[in-house]
């Protein structure tokens, strides 16, 4: 079983850019491994450890969002849309009725 991540899997596994890993290795948050003097790899539990301490207030971008969030979103992505089909019903309503008058 494989204990070292490369940095592209470690960049991954954090959704971090190259910059940010850098600027960890360099701060010393995370220890990076040269293998055979060129292959640079962390360790999985130094990369889940950095993880747990670092990211934990990160929101999971899958995580299940209860019903009053869906139509949060749902009201924020659409509101532009809704309130068009109202106003333009509305209009339509009085203009009808007086036109059938």
């Amino acid at each position: 079983m494989n204990n070292l991540l490369s940095p592209e899997e470690t960049k991954q596994f954090l959704r971090i850019t190259a910059d940010d890993l850098d600027g960890f290795v360099k701060s010393g948050k995370l220890q990076a491994y040269k293998i055979s003097g060129q292959y640079l790899r962390f360790r999985k539990e130094d990369v889940l450890h950095l993880k747990e301490t670092t990211f934990k207030d990160r929101e999971n971008p899958f995580k299940q969002n209860t019903f009053l969030g869906r139509v949060r979103d749902f009201w924020k992505f659409n509101n532009f849309y809704i309130l068009g089909v109202l106003i333009a019903a509305g209009l339509l309503y009085l203009l009808g009725r007086e036109y059938l008058q």
